[in-house]
């Protein structure tokens, strides 16, 4: 929706509030919401299989194709590149329309699938996972984004829920899907497998999808509005983090390392101060984090991205320490993974009923940080039902907060907000998982050989101290002979896993204290279908002025009182 410069000044300094929520009117276009729900979820379990099938296949992978010291990356560029480009996504969905970046987005996704497929050498996967990551950021914004486009927000938990499920499914699935192609056809045909998943949610969208027309304006100013100094700072500046985390894998004080970190840190910084000064469109605008509620739900959405996406890179691989196969820890990881689908459905449909989306990441926060702290308790001797029923905790919290606070955040945002909203929270979302499976690596390389070095013998088994050499070494720590040596190495690497699990605790526990001061606000807006109601052309003309006072100061701004254009 367009603006005056005038009405965009005082749009960038209103705070959320009740007054301005009671009086929206929300346009909803005509759809077939069965069909059209079922399409957007095959679109995210594209995404979501993609990640769980990878995440099994990667031991093999790297067995190969070499390259363990890039194991990271493979999650990594992924995430990064879908965190990078999703902010863009949504800023070009605004410019060109919803259809046609969805549909861009899955093609750029399977183009990057299938020179996966074909990788050569772990640089080359690398890279083309990036590829899929660009894709990625389309598909997750462009989901969320249509879905509320279409759905009041009163009943968007339920369908958010659904979508969350799915993540939850792809979860479970991925992992059995993963192993049995990894041990029964090829590594390759893990990424081979979305040209199918991806046709037939590309197909059913394009018959069934349907959205209000979009308002073009001309492209030169909707380009002028890009806030491309923030998006290179906030970018680069991630980058620069994520790859001098990756490379302390081997030296904390290089050279290479400490710039990395150094330039990460202050092209942020930059990036941030950039953020609230400037004119145009920015990619994390100032008002998302000068209001409490919605600063809140998107430091906690980075906290949980950076627990869930660890937990689910990592807690496969301490089962293939424990000498489970790939198609055995796919097996093991389906408790993790089922809870999480089923509780982010009743979450849903829980919110939608009553409304209390603080209720919610309150209890989900408490047993997410309670399970995350049972696991870290595990090791190698730990029994089968701990090895189960403790991640199993950890999860029933994680599943809850999948869609949860982004109706939360849609609920403190006015409608013409929305977009905006959807790329902060997506942006924080991707980068947090990105972090927080490097620093996973990170902790595995630093405290891993230090364990090893306190075993007597260990050089006998001439297992290596680098990063590669260490992941490389997972599948035969079983065929050491000596049984007191094995088990020492068992030890070793359990508890190093383990580490990653005490470094989420906390995390968890910040996260819940956070969440103690959000702000209820309702879900209750004005909905019309767009047949009954004005159009977009004359609901710019329609504004009306009111007062909002909201967490603070109050302010008087002009809004314009309709829609969420496609």
């Amino acid at each position: 929706m367009s603006t005056t410069p005038k009405k965009q000044k005082l749009d960038e300094k209103a705070e959320p509030g009740a007054s301005w929520s009671q009086k929206e009117e929300h346009v909803l276009p005509k759809n077939r919401l069965g069909i059209v729900l079922f399409a957007l979820m095959c679109t995210s379990f594209l995404a979501a299989l993609d990640q769980m099938v990878v995440a099994i296949a990667l031991p093999t992978i790297v067995a190969d194709i070499g390259g363990g010291n890039s194991y990271s990356w493979v999650g990594s560029a992924y995430m990064l590149a879908a965190g990078a480009f999703g902010p863009l996504y949504g800023k070009l969905s605004n410019m060109f329309g919803r259809k046609p970046i969805l549909y861009s987005s899955i093609i750029i996704f399977l183009l990057g699938s299938t020179l996966c497929g074909a990788a050569q050498s772990m640089n080359w996967l690398i890279i083309c996972r990036a590829v899929q990551g660009v894709g990625n950021g389309g598909i997750a914004q462009l989901v969320i984004i249509t879905i509320s486009d279409i759905v009041p927000l009163q009943d968007r938990g339920r369908y958010s829920g659904a979508v969350g499920a799915t993540y939850g499914f792809a979860s479970m699935v991925g992992p059995l899907l993963g192993g049995a192609l990894t041990e029964h056809a090829s590594w390759r045909w893990c990424f081979f497998i979305n040209l199918p998943t991806g046709g037939l949610a590309a197909v059913l969208l394009f018959i069934f999808l349907n959205l209000n027309p979009h308002q073009k304006r001309p492209l030169r100013d909707q380009v002028a509005e890009l806030d491309f100094i923030g998006l290179f700072s906030l970018v680069t500046g991630v980058v620069c983090l994520l790859a001098g985390f990756n490379f302390s894998q081997t030296n904390w004080s290089s050279i290479r390392t400490v710039v990395l970190l150094v330039l990460g840190v202050v092209l942020l910084i930059i990036g941030g101060i950039n953020e609230v000064f400037t004119t145009r469109s920015a990619i994390l605008p100032a008002r998302l984090f000068k209001t409490r509620t919605t600063g809140i739900i998107l430091i906690t959405v980075f906290l949980h991205a950076f627990v869930f996406f660890t937990a689910t890179y990592y807690l496969p691989l301490y089962y293939q320490v424990l000498g489970a196969s790939a198609t055995g820890a796919g097996v093991r990881t389906i408790p993790f993974q089922l809870g999480s689908s089923i509780v982010s459905v009743v979450s849903g449909i829980a919110l939608s009923k009553s409304g209390k989306y603080r209720v919610i990441m309150w209890t989900s926060y408490v047993v997410m940080t309670l399970g995350m702290g049972l696991m870290s308790t595990l090791d190698y001797t730990s029994s089968d039902a701990e090895k189960e029923i403790f991640p199993l905790i950890a999860t029933l919290g994680i599943g809850c907060l999948f869609q949860i606070p982004l109706v939360a955040l849609h609920a403190a945002m006015p409608l013409n907000d929305m977009a905006t909203a959807s790329s902060g929270y997506f942006f924080l979302r991707t980068v947090g998982g990105a972090v927080g499976i490097a620093i996973g690596q990170t902790i595995i390389s630093t405290v891993l050989p230090k364990k090893l070095a306190s075993i007597a013998n260990i050089s006998s088994l001439a297992l290596g101290d680098s990063a590669a050499a260490l992941n490389d070494s997972v599948s035969k720590i079983h065929l050491i002979p000596d049984v007191t040596l094995r088990n020492a190495v068992l030890h070793a690497w359990s508890r190093s896993i383990a580490t990653i699990w005490i470094t989420c605790t906390p995390l968890c526990g910040v996260a819940l204290i956070l969440t103690l001061f959000l702000r209820a606000y309702s879900l209750n807006r004005k909905t019309v279908q767009s047949g009954d109601a004005k159009t977009a052309d004359d609901a710019e003309k329609c504004t009306e002025t009111l007062s909002d006072k909201d967490e603070g100061d109050g302010t008087e701004v002009t809004r314009a009182n309709t829609i969420a254009a496609a």
